[in-house]
This record gives structure tokens, C-alpha cells and sequence, in this order.
């Protein structure tokens, strides 16, 4: 895998928004990278705009796909504008929102704030990997570079979550999700990864101790990020995902999160989570690396059994249908005998 150009010096300055670097890396002609001229800390601000370094910038995508997307975040953009340069061949994809390709798979959109640059790739090729280029029109032009990674996928691989789509567990359980990837060949592995709503789920590591990098992590820089949003289901659990997952819930989820995954002649990975809460009720996907993901949803109830929800749910239907049949009989029976005497007699 490629790796990304690396700036020559570090950054000189700082601000107080930690999301973004002050510093911003020039694009000389030969392209590669300088420092731009020191300034003040107020005159560089206004200045220049300032590219928000904590964006993946590291994608994987996979042949199949409906689209491969990268994100450039520019803060302070005021008049300039956004293009995108693919680097192996220095073609000027897009300027703007509009395209200046005639491969139309290439479409950008932009945010409602003008900060966000979304370079879309629509049924990625293996062809369309590598480094792309989201470039300010400065002076000199400021860039930053993106590494995009297009695996090919048989349209045979693929992932099989054992049990139906809908799976019930009672609370303090444990929910066990086993998952078969069922591909042609084996030459290709990589590592199987799962994902809740749109969060990839990493277990908790006790040397690290930092609860923001564990339990969910976003999915922008994972391979699954263009088709989860078309799990079904899955925005009924998360869409108030993010209001739930406080700090101290994200780390009681990675403490109760186990993951044990073979790879060999076949494919296989095993999600455990303990001690199971009413809020890991969720859509949960398996996504290996070269095949096609499988999602179940998981429903974490407090008392019930799932049989005896069934159970009830199907005697509560019985109850239902027997009083309308009971109402229609009540209803037409006596219509149909006023029809009846209404009727003249027979000659």
C-alpha cells in the first residue's frame, strides 16, 4: 500500500482549535511539498485557509460498491476554491462543483458550510487506486494528498452471519454473533472487521486506557463506509446513536467486547459482548476485507423471552382476528336476513 507524502519540516505554530493545524503544506510545481512562509499567528490565520489534518486520509474501497468517497475539510476557505487533482497523471478532476473530466464516475458535493469537499468515486475500479490531491488555488497552491485503496472482490465472496436477521437477547446475557466469510479463493485475506451503525467496534486495550479510541470508532476510514448506510433497519437504532454513546458508555462497551477471528482455509470472526444493555441494541455488520459484509439486528430486551415475545405477539394476533370475524358476523348477519325477507317470493 502506497504510503503518503510526508511534509519536510513540522508545523511552527499552533492555535487554540485543536481540530486544525495551523500550518498549511504548498504544492510547488514539482510536486512536492514546502512549508509556507512564516507569519504571525493572526496575519497566517486570516490568510491562508487551513486544511483539518484529523480527516482519514488512508481509504479503502472495494470493486462492487455503489461509490468510494474521500473527504477534504478546509477551514478559512473565504474566495478560494476547492479542486481535486488525481496524482498519477496530474488530471484536474473537479474545481469547484463542477467536473472537468469526461469519466463522470468523478462528481464532488460540498457542505452546507463550504468547509467539507467530498470527492465521490462511483463503482470504484482497482484502476481508480491511488493518491488524490485536494488542492486550495493560493498562491502558491496549497494541497493535501489522500491514498485511495480499491480491493477487487469476487461477486461471489461473501459474508454469512449464522441465525435469522432479527436477533433477540435478554438483558445481562451475552450476544454471540458468529460470522462465515464464503469466498472462492483464500489467496487474498485481510482482516475481518465489525461494525455497529456506521462505528466499527474495537475491543478495549487496557495499555491504552483512552476510551475515545475504543469501543466505536468512525467509520470514515474503514472499508465499510459506503454501503452500511443501506442496512436495513439500521437508521431506526442509530439514529440517536451519538447522543447515547456518552464517554463513559463507549468505554463500558469496549470493556464488554470480545473478538476472535480465523484466518486460514476459511474465514471465520466472533463478536461476544457481556453483559448485554438495552443500548447495544443495534444494527451489527460483518465486513472482511475482500468479500461482500452480511448485518443482522440485535434487540436487547429487559424481561420477555424472545419466544414468549412470539408467543404473545401470536396469540394477540389470534385474539385480534377472531373478534373482527366475531364483529363481521354480528354486523352482516342481520343485513343478510333483512335481504332475504326484502327478496319477492317465487311464482
Amino acid at each position: 500500500m502506497p504510503s503518503l507524502p510526508q511534509p519536510q519540516t513540522q508545523p511552527q505554530t499552533e492555535t487554540t482549535n485543536h481540530t486544525f493545524k495551523s500550518l498549511a503544506f504548498l504544492a510547488p510545481d514539482d510536486g512536492g511539498f514546502v512549508v509556507a512562509p512564516q507569519a504571525t499567528e493572526t496575519e497566517f490565520s486570516q490568510s491562508l485557509p487551513i486544511f483539518d489534518f484529523g480527516m482519514p486520509r488512508n481509504i479503502t474501497g472495494r470493486t462492487g460498491h455503489t461509490e468510494a468517497i474521500i473527504k477534504c475539510r478546509v477551514d478559512s476557505l473565504h474566495d478560494k476554491s476547492v479542486s481535486w487533482i488525481r496524482k498519477r497523471d496530474l488530471h484536474i478532476l473537479t474545481v469547484g462543483t463542477a467536473t472537468y473530466t469526461s469519466d463522470k464516475r468523478f462528481q464532488v458535493t460540498e457542505s452546507k458550510d463550504a468547509r467539507e469537499w467530498t470527492l465521490h468515486v462511483k463503482a470504484p475500479q482497482t484502476r481508480d487506486s491511488g493518491i488524490y490531491e485536494c488542492q486550495v488555488n493560493t498562491e502558491p497552491k496549497m494541497s493535501m494528498a489522500f491514498q485511495l485503496n480499491i480491493i477487487e472482490i469476487s461477486p461471489d465472496a461473501k459474508a454469512i452471519i449464522s441465525g435469522p436477521h432479527d436477533l433477540h437477547f435478554k438483558a445481562g446475557s451475552a450476544i454471540i454473533l458468529n460470522c462465515v466469510v464464503q469466498q472462492p479463493s483464500v489467496k487474498d485475506i485481510g482482516p475481518i472487521y465489525w461494525y455497529r451503525g456506521e462505528h466499527m467496534i474495537t475491543p478495549f486495550d487496557a495499555d491504552d486506557g483512552d476510551p475515545e479510541t475504543t469501543g466505536l470508532e468512525p467509520l470514515l476510514n474503514h472499508p465499510q463506509q459506503q454501503q452500511q448506510q443501506a442496512a436495513v433497519g439500521s437508521d431506526k437504532f442509530d439514529t440517536s446513536l451519538n447522543e447515547l454513546l456518552t464517554t463513559d458508555i463507549q468505554k463500558d462497551f469496549a470493556t464488554r467486547i470480545a473478538m476472535e477471528s480465523q484466518l486460514g482455509d476459511t474465514l471465520k470472526s466472533r463478536l461476544r459482548i457481556s453483559n448485554a444493555q438495552t443500548t447495544d441494541t443495534g444494527n451489527y455488520t460483518c465486513q472482511p476485507t475482500t468479500a461482500s459484509s452480511a448485518s443482522v439486528l440485535v434487540h436487547v430486551i429487559n424481561d420477555e423471552n424472545p419466544a414468549a415475545m412470539q408467543k404473545s405477539a401470536a396469540v394477540a394476533l389470534f385474539a385480534l382476528t377472531s373478534a373482527l370475524s366475531r364483529g363481521l358476523v354480528c354486523i352482516l348477519g342481520p343485513l343478510l336476513q333483512l335481504q332475504l325477507q326484502q327478496q319477492p317470493a317465487p311464482y
